[in-house]
């Protein structure tokens, strides 16, 4: 029976009997954020970042709709045996591929060349710049290099559990106990849908140069950093030094990695801005994520990896800009449930539903009363109200990013003749700008009548290959049902709307329109005073990413494709 290193987290440094430390998993510990004492008493600042091949490293790189992850490896060979690395996530991995450590000592280099930068900056010295059971379903396979990949989908724990051993067994591993905090750990993740685990077996008898970092890409709308997974393993206990990457379009704030929040001392680097040419050296899969330029911060935590509860989840803020209270339902409050469970303060034993109901006021009264002195004592409360409101808003926003985006909107149920809502508003400014919405002096309102109806018609059969044709039609129908609203989703939902207007002033040609406004947002007749706006570029004013054009339709002057 091969010998096995059973562990499921990330990184961890475990204390042997004879002291020496041994790390394993997947996570970024590497870099120390401390200032630097030099030559009489001058503090080095900002300070530099290291990198320790020998330790865990990770880049985390999020878009605001995909996310990658490279991990690194410890395993030092000669025959220390087979490594068990489990990897939880919340989506179907899109792709798992070998990379290289030269994307660590890239990004390293860069940073640093930045930092010494703002250093002489900051000194006065400037310089230019420059097969399974019913519950758990095997979705994916495959021997990468020294790693042998499985992905399993989890929809029941007991199954699971149960599948683990029979995994262990048929790799000839030795067997090990689960223990129960690692049950109650799995079960966590389950109950926030995150229900992809990765089964990494690693032959760490190879050669260490052989066994190359894994890269790990899957779709997810939160930034996600599995650290639970560590604190539930058999080396809870021990203490270690973390240090993670993270790459983003806007910076993290330093305020994420409060001591109160994670139960640590984390420290963060200053962050350092990176373009296209510098993301396509560090990983041109990262580079695929992002446009011009993006922001990277290092954060490092040290302390009791049992102190490592909950995993970072940061969650565009832009969810947190309305009430919740019983009776409430949508993504705001499915956003809402995952956090109480990641906070363990949810005393339920079903899932995150989306629905705000007794479960969720209970558990979000326990979370205020847990950060009662920035939640509850600036109301004058002393007990948690269960009413998600601006103050408890202004609390999960601390802990958000700002994505500079708008919220994805998608459409969820059938529309027709009679009915009202902000999907049918949405629809209707989506039936403005593809040109098929025939009143233009009709505004969306938000309930769908007859225009409406006339437009989805038209619409339908502008797109009548994806809509119609997989439905044996080829004439429009005006109802939008599961077709449409398919085809919406994948090609309307997920991009910022258009934010310039019109005047809707008089024209007889096109010639009569033109754009206007300090950012060229409006769209105005030169029959009429030109609009004054104030100088504050937006990329939804961009009308060419929108295929949109300022012209005369219908005598009147407005942005239309």
């Amino acid at each position: 029976m091969k010998k096995v290193t059973f562990l499921f987290s990330f990184n961890w440094k475990a204390i042997t009997k004879s002291g020496a430390v041994g790390l394993l998993a997947s996570f970024l510990f590497s870099i120390i954020p401390s200032l630097v004492l030099a030559d009489g008493g001058m503090v080095v600042w900002p300070p530099s970042v290291h990198l320790d091949q020998s330790a865990q490293n990770a880049i985390v790189a999020w878009s605001g709709e995909e996310e990658i992850i490279i991990l690194s490896n410890d395993i030092k060979g000669n025959g220390q045996g087979i490594v068990l690395r489990v990897v939880p996530l919340p989506s179907n991995p899109i792709e798992i591929k070998e990379g290289s450590f030269e994307s660590f000592e890239k990004l390293v280099e860069i940073m640093n060349a930045k930092i010494e930068q703002m250093r002489d900056n900051f000194l006065g010295l400037g310089k230019e710049a420059a097969a399974p059971s019913a519950g758990v379903e095997i979705v994916f396979q495959k021997k990468v290099g020294a790693h042998d990949l499985t992905v399993v989908r989890v929809q029941e724990i007991n199954d699971f559990l149960k599948w683990i051993e029979d995994f262990i067994k048929n790799k000839k591993l030795q067997a090990k106990e689960l223990s129960q905090e690692f049950k109650i750990g799995v079960s966590n993740y389950l109950k926030r849908d995150i229900k992809y685990f990765v089964f990494d077996v690693i032959d760490a008898t190879k050669d260490k140069e052989s066994i190359k970092p894994l890269i790990y890409r899957f779709s997810s709308d939160f930034l996600y950093y599995p650290l639970k997974i560590t604190a539930i393993s058999e080396v809870g206990q021990s203490s270690a030094e973390l240090n993670i990457f993270f790459i983003t379009e806007k910076e993290i704030p330093k305020s994420v990695f409060a001591f109160p929040v994670f139960g640590g001392w984390f420290g963060s680097s200053v962050s350092v801005e990176l373009n296209s040419k510098e993301l396509k050296e560090v990983s041109p899969k990262i580079a695929e994520l992002f446009g011009e330029k993006a922001v990277c911060r290092k954060v490092s935590f040290y302390g009791k990896l049992s102190n490592l509860n909950k995993d970072i989840v940061l969650y565009p803020n832009h969810f947190w800009e309305k009430d919740l209270k019983i009776g409430d339902s949508g993504k705001e409050v499915e956003f809402l449930q995952k956090i109480l469970i990641n906070e363990e303060v949810w005393d339920s034993n079903i899932e995150a539903t989306g629905y705000f109901g007794l479960a969720t006021k209970k558990a979000l009264s326990a979370f205020q009363e847990k950060y009662r002195s920035e939640i509850l004592k600036p109301l004058g409360l002393e007990y948690g109200t269960g009413y998600f409101g601006r103050q408890t808003a202004s609390y999960f926003k601390k802990f958000s990013l700002d994505t500079g985006k708008e919220k994805r909107f998608k459409w969820q149920r059938d529309l027709y003749l009679g009915a009202r809502g902000e999907d049918v508003k949405n629809l209707q400014e989506i039936l403005i700008e593809e040109g098929v919405w025939e009143s233009p002096e009709v505004k969306p309102t938000g309930f769908f009548g007859p225009i409406t109806k006339k437009a989805v018609i038209k619409f339908q059969e502008k797109y009548q290959t994806e809509i119609l044709l997989p439905l044996g039609l080829t004439k429009g129908t005006g109802f939008v049902g599961f077709s449409t609203r398919n085809f919406l989703n994948q090609h309307k939902a997920g991009i910022e709307k258009f934010c310039g207007w019109s005047t809707y002033g008089k024209c007889a040609t096109d010639g009569d329109c033109q754009t206007g406004g300090c950012s060229g947002q409006v769209c105005e007749s030169k029959l009429e005073e030109p609009i004054t706006t104030t100088c504050q570029w937006k990329d939804c004013y961009n009308a060419k990413q929108y295929n949109l054009n300022c012209r005369c339709f219908k005598g009147k002057c407005q942005w239309s494709k």
